[in-house]
């Protein structure tokens, strides 16, 4: 999650350009809603109604979620959350931290 709410640089070093977090994080033709192993916030079938369209995460097994916001440069990770409550606990931490 930090490395790529950094860009793709970790602990000062360029690890993944610029250019591959952008692709990474960038629509699918298949799914608006996926980029390479990210989903992203945009209108669709996983949008998360109330929260801005530049956020994106990784979603695992089991309610294991990593949430990035690169322009409040932040990351939210959660472990064992119950899939369908990840929108409303990230509108919740997004609402707090305004």
């Amino acid at each position: 999650g930090l490395l790529f709410m950094n860009q793709g640089v970790w602990k000062g070093e360029r690890l993944l350009s610029e250019a591959w977090i952008r692709q990474a994080t960038a629509p699918s033709v298949p799914n608006p809603n996926y980029g390479y192993m990210w989903w992203l916030n945009r209108k669709g079938e996983e949008h998360w109604e109330g929260l801005p369209e530049h956020l994106f995460y990784a979603a695992g097994f089991g309610g294991n979620f990593i949430v990035i916001d690169t322009e409040k440069n932040w990351v939210l990770v959660t472990r064992w959350l119950e899939p369908s409550k990840i929108g409303a606990l990230v509108k919740q931490v997004y609402e707090a931290m305004d």
